[in-house]
């Protein structure tokens, strides 16, 4: 579980960089009751990225791993992306 805290924690500081450094919107919802984790990012009323993961108490872990290396190396892409587009303007 400590590779994916360490998962669980980029995921919610590129959320923050998200909020803080650029225009994009993102939202990361942990729902116990629903047993899902959501991570979104939207640029105005424009969706750019959604995850969901059901049932995610009764995801096999390395499979759950995996699936939250895909989001953090998607945020890492949209990221990349914007700070290119950042350099490129100023």
């Amino acid at each position: 579980m400590d590779a994916n805290l360490s998962l669980f924690n980029q995921i919610n500081s590129l959320s923050y960089w998200f909020i803080y450094e650029s225009n994009y919107k993102s939202s990361v919802v942990l729902d116990a009751e629903k047993d899902s984790y959501f991570v979104k990012i939207k640029k105005g009323k424009q969706h750019l990225y959604t995850y969901h993961i059901n049932d995610f108490s009764k995801k096999n872990k390395r499979f759950l791993q995996f699936e939250l290396i895909a989001v953090v190396n998607s945020l890492l892409h949209i990221k990349e992306t914007i700070v290119q587009r950042q350099r490129t303007s100023a």
